[in-house]
């Protein structure tokens, strides 16, 4: 069964447990019904998404769908090591512009779920990094939306506590041209 391990704003820091024997190991890294049984919302998986980046200190979002599109997620790294950061874009919220991360590795295999209230984004630790998420609702280009990445009134630490320094000559167009999180229709 899945644990939550720690839990900041809506965003939990979950773990399966791994099984192990003369083989190797073995574990469920995501069950809908756990997910259910520990009280976070996430009706069915839609997609299953994997991205792969090559360098370290590469940041990906933050990112969102609006509605109806809203996306909750659970993710995991695969490959490589990241820092995966939520951030509350629920303007009725108490902790609206509020984030929180939590490092992911392939050493760790621990995930993280993200409410469909929160944008996500995360930055690479180390070269040849891959994560793997599932959404509760499927990609549609016209909702997919993102914020800048450096806005100041939500001044999110890309750096990890000063673990990894921010590449900012691989981003993509739509994270490097995204506006502040105020300016943006959700």
């Amino acid at each position: 069964n899945m644990n939550i391990i720690q839990k900041k704003l809506a965003c939990c820091l979950l773990e399966s447990p791994v099984i192990r024997d003369q083989r190797g190991w073995f574990f469920v890294p995501f069950c809908s019904k756990d997910l259910q049984k520990l009280g976070l919302k996430f009706e069915s998986v839609c997609q299953l998404n994997h991205s792969f980046t090559e360098q370290s200190g590469v940041i990906r979002g933050p990112n969102f769908q609006k509605k109806p599109f809203e996306q909750a997620k659970v993710v995991r790294c695969i490959k490589g090591s990241l820092y995966s950061v939520g951030i509350d874009i629920d303007r009725n919220s108490p902790t609206y512009g509020q984030w929180c991360g939590f490092v992911l590795s392939e050493e760790n295999r621990y995930l993280m779920y993200i409410p469909n209230s929160y944008a996500h984004g995360f930055i690479t630790l180390e070269e040849n990094t891959e994560l793997e998420y599932f959404t509760d609702n499927l990609y549609n280009k016209e909702c997919a939306a993102s914020f800048a990445w450096n806005d100041p009134a939500v001044a999110i630490d890309w750096t990890c506590g000063g673990m990894v320094k921010v590449n900012l000559s691989v981003m993509s167009e739509k994270n490097r041209n995204a506006p502040l999180l105020y300016a943006v229709e959700i």
